[in-house]
């Protein structure tokens, strides 16, 4: 079985990360340790906990969140320092089915709310633009946090437009209804109860290194909520679900090539000092109750 490589193919960011910084999103894959499910829709490469740790001491990350049920083993999660949920909308068929979405979303909600231990959120992903104006509700009314991946999965315009069109900086290439879907979303954002991850730009962007259509979308989140976006690299970088067609589930893929510090210079110039502290540091610590 392949493992993943622990060289990187990446530029030192001259701004680097703050101290005592955060990474709220990867993954480990230690099928000796953890069995791949059955009926899984991708086999991913080895990708090791000491490889994360490398990965994140490249970048100067201090901390990693690992997001990991009767309610004892909730107890043992929590006491742990584990503080989310994640609701697979993959495996409940609920990708493109918001009704099914917002049930899981607030049956899930209560469970954590009866359980009553601080700090914890819930962490979805789901491509749907359009499905904001119906999940406002449900994530205002929530009474714990609701995470979303990956900038919502809102395609930049060199994902969307022929010939990876470069010069649309301000979403402007969206259709007038998706532009109301994005408002709803801010909106929700901005009411406090929605935290968006800055996260896996590669899912919404063919821009790289620096996914530069992508900057009118970060800056519309921080503008909405500065207090309410954090990051997250999406490490070891899985394949996009978009290539993925027609491949056999059970073949081991690699992973993506991807250079995080020339993200992270890019992401470093579209914000201030201020936002930068907030976006590492200040509001992971809140949004996953960490008290040093």
């Amino acid at each position: 079985m392949g493992s993943i490589t622990t060289e990187h193919k990446s530029s030192f960011p001259k701004k680097p990360v703050p101290s005592g910084a955060w990474d709220t999103h990867h993954h480990i894959f230690e099928p000796d340790r953890f069995p791949f499910a059955e009926g899984r829709h991708f086999t991913p490469a080895r990708a090791s906990l000491e490889d994360l740790q490398k990965f994140e001491k490249s970048i100067g990350v201090d901390h990693v969140y690992l997001d990991t049920v009767s309610n004892e083993l909730l107890d043992e999660y929590h006491a742990a320092g584990v503080r989310s949920v994640r609701l697979d909308f993959f495996r409940h068929k609920a990708m493109d089915n918001v009704q099914i979405q917002a049930e899981l979303m607030e049956a899930t909600a209560q469970r954590l709310a009866k359980w009553g231990k601080p700090g914890w959120s819930i962490q979805i992903q789901q491509p749907h633009l359009e499905f904001w104006p119906r999940l406002r509700d449900v994530v205002d009314r929530s009474p714990v946090p609701v995470v979303v991946d990956h900038c919502a999965l809102i395609a930049g315009s060199s994902y969307r437009v022929n010939d990876y069109v470069t010069n649309i900086q301000d979403g402007s290439y969206l259709a007038e209804g998706e532009r109301i879907d994005l408002a709803a979303l801010c909106e929700t954002l901005r009411n406090g109860n929605l935290w968006m991850k800055i996260s896996a730009p590669y899912r919404c962007s063919n821009l790289a290194p620096g996914y530069d259509d992508l900057r009118w979308l970060v800056r519309r989140f921080v503008d909405a909520n500065p207090r309410r976006v954090v990051w997250g690299s999406d490490w070891p970088h899985t394949q996009r679900h978009k290539d993925r067609v027609g491949k056999s589930s059970s073949s081991e893929e690699a992973f993506l090539q991807i250079d995080d510090k020339a993200w992270i210079e890019s992401l470093s110039k579209w914000m201030s000092e201020d936002e930068w502290q907030l976006l590492w540091v200040e509001n992971p610590a809140t949004l996953y109750d960490y008290h040093e």
